[in-house]
């Protein structure tokens, strides 16, 4: 079971977190982000099959697969953020975590422009 591995993964990291930061907060902080960066690692991993069954899915549908490639990219960018931003605020960085996710706001506004440009396509050719 892939959840009990990342759990474990998360709970090792944790511990040894707090036994390091009795010595060195910097060392407990790159534990930490490394940790994170192995999570999100075994998280993709978990992910693959399902992000494969919804392009199959999609096809099957017959929805396009650009559609379908622009709603998985902003996924990515969420969770992406998701983790920078985290590991941002465990570092003490709160400003630039909160830039980071106004980053990711702002990137998945740019990934998502094709689908509005169809849109706008679309009604102005319906009237």
């Amino acid at each position: 079971m892939e959840i009990i591995q990342l759990c474990g993964v998360g709970l090792l990291s944790a511990v040894i977190c707090l036994i390091l930061r009795k010595f060195s907060s910097e060392a407990a902080f790159l534990v930490s982000a490394a940790s994170a960066v192995i999570i999100f690692g075994m998280i993709v991993s978990m992910l693959t099959p399902t992000v494969n069954a919804v392009k199959e899915l999609s096809e099957q549908a017959g929805i396009d697969l650009q559609l379908v490639g622009v709603l998985l990219k902003a996924l990515a960018v969420c969770y992406i953020t998701a983790l920078c931003s985290s590991i941002a605020k465990d570092a003490g960085e709160n400003s630039a975590a909160v830039k980071l996710e106004i980053g990711g706001r702002a990137a998945i506004a740019a990934i998502s422009l094709p689908v509005f440009v169809n849109l706008a396509e679309l009604v102005t050719g319906l009237i």
